[in-house]
């Protein structure tokens, strides 16, 4: 609840585990999210979704949010489940490709 200004949040190639917790959607002014080559599970919160129609909106070139959402390896489930990112990456491949 405390970091309602936060605009930015690379966490991208660290080892992080675990879910995005639902508190993600107070942060109103985020328009970077990176959370790609981590071993965080589970699905995007529809709090951090609701967050695409505010800072996080890449259709006025402003918000990014990358996550491991695209088949892992090509063949295997992805790391995360996430119906709103604007780019979806492969764990191992590490491509990422825009899905906006």
């Amino acid at each position: 609840g405390n970091l309602d200004k936060l605009q930015q949040l690379l966490i991208n190639n660290n080892p992080i585990s675990g879910i995005i917790p639902t508190e993600i959607g107070l942060c109103e002014n985020l328009a970077l999210l990176h959370i790609h080559k981590t071993n965080i599970v589970g699905s995007a919160p529809i709090e951090l979704c609701l967050l695409r129609e505010k800072s996080l909106n890449s259709e006025n070139d402003v918000g990014v949010f990358y996550a491991d959402c695209r088949p892992n390896n090509k063949t295997q489930a992805p790391f995360f489940a996430c119906d709103c990112c604007s780019d979806c990456c492969d764990h191992t491949t590490k491509v990422c490709i825009a899905d906006d």
